[in-house]
């Protein structure tokens, strides 16, 4: 009976500890098994310019916390697809990263449409979608609890630059936008703010997204009383526009939206360009925030202080860059605090992430940001930048106090 209960102890023993050895050996595999990260890049397409920065910060982020030894000791594996500057394509690669590549969290894309495409989709594949397009909307009616608009948006960039906007340039105002959501933003939002200012917007003008001939648009439509325009173009529709303009009021100042002169060579703009402001969430040129922290993170996205890529001597699209490695990394940090380990933790993350607060930082070089609890919309401050003599020069700092408006949604009501 004696050596009966000693081979039953010892049995009982080893099964103990094979069970922890195996419990010891899952939480090693889970901890080695990589984390799968999407990102939508607009490769192809009008954006093109903005995806080649985008997938090249996100990969340097990605290396950055790799040689670090991973998110809670996981490395990170990055998928990259070309939404081809197209809703509907961008749409079908977030299904892809999602249900073929298994990516857990997807970033990125610049183009609203996109955005706002992907929003519902994100919600129903209960996935953490982290877009850097700046309609509104996206942390408004057409986001939801699985989306964080990582980047400032329309709203919060026309409210920053209203009152600079009366105070500086001019208060009779024409507003001229490419046509599609992002336009669509920043001619309501402007017209709200200059109006609260005490100005006036006598006009709007919607053009085609890629038109190279802008005078059908604005020939004979700008009145004469009209101060200043209000622009929201970029890349080529930015080059058409200011040189068609100049052709017919060269005359009219000029605000541009976020994107204005991003990827621009100023010195190679010329007359048409003198004297243009535009909004921006992060200053092309080091100057503009010179900080030790903005220089490493320039450095690790070989960006040189003028704004110019490091190897090729082009123009780097620096607009929303940060708006790709700055929400890389509060998910790094959400994932660390909320202990998540898979897809079954995702509202834990959620949870983490609504209200966040982050300081100043290497992964944070633009600065101190929250993330607003109710509708998911990153709280930063902005500049306004000027052409100046063929250079890009900061003339104001805008503190995200002056640029935070209420929220018009409460996403934190909606189940996970």
């Amino acid at each position: 009976m004696k050596k009966y209960v000693i081979v039953l102890l010892i049995i009982m023993l080893a099964f103990v500890i094979w069970i922890s050895t195996s419990e010891r050996r899952a939480v090693g595999q889970a901890k080695r098994e990589p984390i799968k990260i999407g990102l939508l890049a607009e490769k192809t397409g009008g954006l093109a310019a903005y995806g080649y920065s985008h997938e090249k910060v996100m990969v340097a982020a990605v290396e950055k916390v790799n040689k670090e030894g991973g998110i809670a000791g996981r490395p990170i594996e990055l998928y990259v697809e070309d939404t081809e500057s197209k809703p509907s394509v961008g749409a079908l690669k977030f299904r892809k990263l999602v249900e073929t590549n298994g990516a857990s969290f997807v970033f990125d894309s610049n183009h609203s449409g996109i955005c706002i495409a992907c929003a519902p989709i994100a919600k129903e594949l209960q996935t953490p979608y982290f877009p850097c397009g700046s309609a509104t909307e996206i942390s408004g009616d057409k986001g939801n609890r699985y989306v964080f608009q990582s980047a400032t948006n329309v709203r919060e960039e026309c409210k920053a630059a209203a009152k600079f906007a009366i105070e500086k340039i001019g208060k009779k105002w024409m507003t001229v936008v490419v046509d599609f959501a992002w336009g669509w933003a920043n001619e309501s939002d402007f017209k709200t703010y200059i109006t609260e200012s005490g100005g006036t917007v006598l006009g709007a003008i919607r053009v085609p997204l890629g038109t190279g001939d802008w005078l059908p648009y604005l020939k004979g439509k700008i009145p004469k009383e009209a101060e200043a325009i209000y622009f929201a173009c970029y890349g080529s529709d930015f080059l058409s526009f200011i040189r068609d303009l100049h052709a017919v009021r060269p005359d009219i100042k000029k605000l541009g939206a976020v994107y204005a002169f991003s990827a621009q060579d100023p010195k190679q703009l010329g007359a048409p360009a003198e004297g243009a402001y535009c909004i921006t969430s992060y200053p092309t040129r080091l100057e503009g925030l010179n900080t030790k922290f903005n220089k490493a993170y320039r450095d690790l996205i070989k960006v040189d202080g003028d704004g110019k890529e490091i190897g090729t001597g082009k123009y780097f699209v620096l607009a929303y860059d940060w708006a790709v490695w700055q929400p890389f990394f509060a998910l790094k940090a959400a994932i660390e605090k909320s202990g998540w380990k898979g897809r079954a933790d995702t509202p834990k993350v959620i949870k983490t992430l609504e209200g966040m607060v982050f300081k100043e930082s290497l992964e944070f070089p633009q600065g101190d940001m929250h993330i607003r609890a109710e509708d998911h919309f990153t709280i930063t401050g902005l500049y306004i930048e000027q052409i100046q003599k063929g250079e890009i020069k900061v003339v104001a700092r805008i503190p995200a106090k002056d640029a935070t408006y209420p929220p018009a949604i409460d996403h934190t009501k909606e189940p996970l």
